[in-house]
């Protein structure tokens, strides 16, 4: 596997448990500090009931570790997310990290609170194994399927990847956006590569059988986070993030109690590391996009 990108964390969960001890400590501040209700939602989760039913039971643990009323804020996508937060009408978000950086770059001072760093959250490329590609510098003048537009894993950074491979994305390539539909393309033969996360590849092999393989793998993405509006304050989020540490481990359950929550499987909570999210920044620069 090349190294594609000049940022690259290594020893991910060593340094997520010293982080998770040295941040375990009691709570700098109490439930006081926070208003009473916390409004919480997600950016990739539309509709109230969907967001009830992903996120339910972890933020029923959310209330009784905090002893504040969550309410839910459906936003829908990352554009919502910043009109909700700049009109102060959520204060809670858990996104990912492309959505982060669109949020920081619209909104000064949103407060990161904790992050769910997971095992296998990377990037790779799909091809067929009799497809004669060995390389991305193969895929010039191939068809390529991804994830929707703004995917972190599923179109930013493998974008990214194909710039760092010397492939202009305009005019070597054709990108094809498909969301739910990437893999079918590839089936079919209607792309040459799609482009998805590392954990999707089992399912990918569950329905298409043997006879591809993974042509380029990214380094360990940033993780999905929870940040505070700027309108929270400081000690409110000391102390949100003191009680989400001490409680982590009842905390990723709950997340992982409904169905389709897989991917956090194995993920712990940890402080955010702002630096580590600077390879999607330096993805949308690379790719010439503005992160809205």
């Amino acid at each position: 596997m090349n190294t594609v990108f000049s940022y690259f964390r290594s020893s991910l969960f060593a340094g997520a448990s010293l982080v998770a001890l040295m941040t375990a400590s009691p709570a700098l501040s109490d439930a006081g500090s926070c208003p009473d209700t916390l409004r919480y939602a997600d950016t990739g989760v539309e509709g109230l009931e969907e967001l009830r039913r992903s996120f339910g039971p972890f933020v029923e643990v959310m209330e009784g570790i905090t002893g504040l009323n969550i309410e839910f804020f459906p936003v829908g996508n990352r554009t919502a997310a910043v009109t909700a937060l700049q009109f102060e009408q959520v204060d809670v978000i858990m996104t990912g990290p492309s959505e982060y950086v669109a949020i920081q770059s619209r909104i000064d001072e949103v407060k990161p609170i904790v992050s769910f760093a997971r095992p296998a959250y990377a990037s790779i490329f799909i091809v067929r194994e009799d497809a004669g590609i060995e390389s991305l510098q193969d895929l010039k003048g191939k068809r390529i399927s991804m994830k929707d537009v703004g995917s972190t894993t599923g179109h930013i950074i493998p974008a990214y990847m194909l710039v760092q491979a010397g492939i202009d994305i305009d005019r070597d390539v054709t990108i094809y956006n498909l969301g739910g539909t990437l893999f079918q393309a590839l089936i079919s033969g209607d792309v040459d590569a799609t482009a998805t996360g590392v954990r999707d590849w089992d399912s990918f092999v569950a329905m298409a059988g043997d006879g591809y393989k993974i042509l380029e793998e990214s380094p360990q993405m940033p993780d999905d986070l929870i940040l505070a509006g700027s309108h929270i304050s400081t000690e409110c989020v000391n102390f949100l993030r003191g009680v989400m540490m001490e409680h982590g481990d009842a905390l990723i359950d709950a997340t992982l109690a409904p169905e389709g929550r897989e991917r956090y499987r194995g993920a712990a909570l940890v402080s955010v590391d702002d630096a580590t999210y600077d390879v999607v920044r330096e993805a949308y620069a690379a790719l010439d996009l503005i992160p809205e």
